[in-house]
């Protein structure tokens, strides 16, 4: 235990072909906090669960406790154009998508089993994701369970794992995540190519559905979203529409558009080391300029109930601030 922090490492959620998933779990010292999961990014290929920004501290500050999940990462063939992000000595099991989104869900269902045993609450959880991970925590929030992935994934999802147990969550926090691939160029050489199992031109039901935006509906749960706007990996542009299509949709939304940073919160995409570091680069300047686009929805007759108050800087204390108003 560790700054009044419980932590259970290496837990095992699920056991694939390849390999066992795990989880860590982070619980504060408050009784039944609420649950957020966290899912690493690393470009769907790359990575591990320890690639999230410190969770003791977290835990122990936003007073929730965090899961932080593995999951199935991409397999990539011989003289695959990802080469320099391949790492053959990573131990996560690998598998293709949506193995990856598969594994999401199952570590949500199985977390809410075991909420019993840990003593956490599982009625409002909300999923946290990364980049690649971003995309998965966004997916995670609009589609309920991974039979509801699409036709063109029907074949290919199963719930394995805690199938009594409901895969929803009820927020959801994307840092610089993918939600649209058709904004991506249709090259097959390319991850995203790689990842859907070909290019957009031949599959785009594949491409379609594997968009978060796709799924958006007046259900989806509410959104903070952070992106910078000179991200040279996972163009702001993706953010700006999934906020778009829930405004649209009537669910409340946060958008922080943060100027002049790229990836990962650099300023230089050469500079770019990893989630573990993300949450102080961000919170190193919060002066820094940034716009902040709010989308809160009044019934009739009804008083706007806004999802962050004050709108503070990116950082720590807006999702905190946005945890407070929905898993609480």
């Amino acid at each position: 235990m560790t700054n009044d922090v419980t932590v259970h490492e290496g837990i095992t959620y699920a056991d694939r072909e390849t390999g066992e998933l795990k989880l860590d779990l982070y619980l504060p010292e408050k009784e039944n906090p609420p649950l957020v999961v966290y899912v690493h990014g690393g470009g769907w290929i790359a990575e591990t669960r320890s690639n999230i920004p410190d969770p003791e501290q977290y835990a122990a500050e936003w007073d929730c406790a965090i899961a932080s999940v593995s999951y199935r990462l991409q397999e990539a063939p011989d003289g695959a154009a990802v080469e320099e992000m391949y790492d053959p000595t990573n131990p996560t099991p690998r598998g293709h998508f949506p193995d990856h989104f598969v594994d999401v869900k199952a570590a949500i269902r199985w977390l809410r089993a075991h909420a019993g045993e840990y003593g956490y609450d599982t009625d409002k959880i909300a999923a946290w994701g990364s980049s690649a991970g971003g995309h998965l925590a966004l997916l995670a929030g609009v589609v309920d369970d991974v039979t509801d992935l699409g036709d063109a994934f029907a074949d290919e999802v199963e719930q394995t794992v805690a199938p009594e147990e409901s895969g929803a969550v009820q927020a959801v926090v994307s840092w610089y995540g993918a939600a649209d691939f058709t904004l991506v160029e249709d090259d097959v050489e390319g991850l995203i190519p790689l990842l859907m199992g070909g290019p957009q031109s031949e599959i785009p039901e594949r491409w379609a559905q594997a968009s978060p935006v796709t799924h958006v509906t007046p259900e989806s749960p509410p959104t903070l979203l952070m992106h910078g706007r000179e991200d040279e990996v996972v163009a702001v542009e993706h953010s700006h529409r999934f906020f778009d299509a829930l405004e649209e949709a009537g669910v409340n939304a946060i958008f922080y558009e943060l100027h002049d940073l790229n990836h990962v919160w650099v300023e230089d995409v050469e500079d770019i080391e990893s989630e573990r570091v993300a949450m102080d680069l961000l919170a190193a300047d919060p002066t820094h300029a940034q716009s902040v686009y709010e989308a809160t929805h009044v019934e009739a007759g009804g008083s706007p109930d806004p999802l962050l108050a004050d709108l503070p800087p990116a950082g720590p204390e807006a999702i905190q601030q946005f945890l407070d108003r929905t898993i609480r």
